[in-house]
Formats: C-alpha cells, structure tokens, sequence
C-alpha cells in the first residue's frame, strides 16, 4: 500500500515538473545544468527508494529505439519507459582532460556535466550488472551523451559497483537475455555493443565547432581504486552511491585513438589516460532521473 501511494506521488510530482522551457536548449551549459538538477532531480527526489526492476523485454521490444538515437533533448517524450537501467542514482559531474590532450571537442574538458548509475535490471534475476551514462552541457547547444558498461552479462553476484571498469564497446555475449537484446537493437544500428563518440569530439563546451574532430575511437572507464562498497548481496547499490562526497574522482577515463584501435584484439593495451570524471555533488535517486531524464544514444559506424 504504501509503495502505491509513492507511486501516486511520483506521476503527482512529474505533472508538477512540466516540460522543458521553449528556450532551453539556447541556454548556457551551466545553467542547463542547474536547472535540471534543482528544478527537475532534487524536486522530486525519492523519499523512498523503489524496489528495483526486472528486465522488461517486451517493453524494450516495444520501445522506439530510434528515439533513443536520434532525441536531441535532455528530456525523454511522454510516456517513455526505461525498459531497462531503470532505476539509478544521478550526480553532478565535470569531465577534468590531461594536460595538452591530442582529443577535440569536449575531450578538452567540461565543466557541467550529469552521470547517471544504474543497473540493467533488479540483480536477484540476472546479476549485477552496473551500466552508466554520461552528458556532458554545451553553451547555446544541445548536449552530448554516451553510455558504457561493463559488460552485457555483468559481474554476477558482485555488487561492489565500482568493482569493474565499463567502456563504450564491450564483446558481444552468447547468453540467450543478451542474445535477444541484441536482436531487438539491431533494428536500429548494425553495431548493437558499440556507441560512437564522434558528437564528443565535434563541438567544445562553449559551443565553438571544430574544424577537424579528433576523438577516441573507445574509451575504458576506470574506477577509483580507493572506492569499494561490499561485494556480497544483498544491498542496494543507490545506498553505498548515496555516501559519495562531492569533489570525489570516480573515474580515470582512458581512450584509444583511432589510428591503435583494432577489432582484431583488445584495445585495452593502446588505451591512455586522457583524463577524469569528478562529482561536483552527492548521487540523488529521483524520478526524474529515473524516469524522464534521457540519454541519446550515438550510433557507431565503421569508417
């Protein structure tokens, strides 16, 4: 009963929140970024967790993945559903380069930024399998996202979140829950592992294009060796990212650059610092960030 009357107080919250101002996507990074995260993410912030979900696959079969490709707005449309990655924990963040870095774009830094942790789906069903996405504000524009995990499959019965790196491209999985998923994504993209980052590299955090991008062709998020949560279940991942202090380096982000990239062998070994991922608040579990708050997700394409 209880959790029906949290429900009912979230879609009260989500009227409550309206869309997005007409003028939004003019705005300068770090107001976008204020706005969604008082007026949107802490508006509605969960007063109590609820539970996590399973892998729907008949919604994902029934989702319009081509919105989730081509939707330039920080918002999802009415009545989307996250099939899966339903429910996670969001900060905000700013992505700190290497000094003189080679990339363009926003690989040279950016300074208001959202990330978004979840897990593909309640981890009693499939195991825990920790996946994040990223976007990263730009002046006068819309933003640029990307998403990585550690895998298809996960990391089975360990619920340490940061226990594994995650990257933008991971080895396609013979199990049948994967195998399927595939299947339904490849009516939108031949690559259904891979996402792109090209967008990145176009366009800096000011909203100045670049003449040439140069981008990574993957990159390898590495956790902090310093953050460690408890491996054995059962716990709630949103409750060990609720203790993460703002100003804490979660990531070191290593890429590849195109000309060390391979398909025939793991990129890993070319990969090289290019920088980190810093909170700049606390992790906050909400409906918006559950529920409306979207990610596009960037084709990737051989060339």
């Amino acid at each position: 009963m209880q959790h029906l009357e949290e429900i009912r107080k979230f879609w009260h919250n989500a009227q409550d929140l309206g869309s997005l101002p007409e003028d939004y996507q003019s705005w300068k990074a770090a107001q976008k970024q204020d706005f969604l995260w008082n007026s949107r993410i802490i508006k509605s912030k969960y007063d109590q967790l609820p539970p996590l979900r399973k892998i729907d696959i008949v919604s994902l079969f029934l989702t319009a993945l081509k919105t989730k490709m081509d939707r330039q707005l920080d918002e999802a449309p009415s009545n989307w559903k996250k099939a899966i990655h339903a429910h996670g924990s969001v900060a905000k963040i700013k992505f700190v380069p290497t000094i003189n870095t080679s990339f363009s774009g926003l690989f040279k830094g950016a300074n208001y930024g959202l990330l978004r942790l979840s897990v593909t789906g309640e981890p009693s069903d499939r195991g825990f399998a920790p996946g994040l996405a990223i976007k990263l504000f730009v002046d006068d524009n819309a933003s640029e996202n990307f998403s990585a995990l550690v895998s298809l499959v996960g990391q089975d019965k360990n619920y340490n979140f940061f226990a594994n790196e995650l990257s933008n491209i991971v080895p396609v999985a013979k199990s049948f829950g994967p195998i399927v998923t595939n299947l339904i994504f490849s009516r939108v993209t031949k690559y259904p592992t891979k996402l792109y980052l090209e967008n990145l590299g176009e366009i800096d955090q000011h909203g100045q294009k670049e003449s040439k991008a140069y981008y990574p062709a993957q990159v390898f998020l590495v956790p902090n060796p310093n953050i460690k949560f408890p491996e054995s279940p059962p716990h709630d991942f949103r409750n060990d990212l609720a203790t993460i202090p703002a100003g804490t380096s979660l990531y070191s982000v290593y890429g590849v650059s195109p000309e060390d990239a391979t398909d025939k062998s793991d990129n890993r070994q070319n990969a090289k610092v290019i920088g980190h991922i810093e909170t700049t608040s606390e992790f906050v579990s909400s409906f918006y960030g559950d529920s409306q708050l979207f990610f596009r997700h960037q084709r990737f394409r051989n060339r």
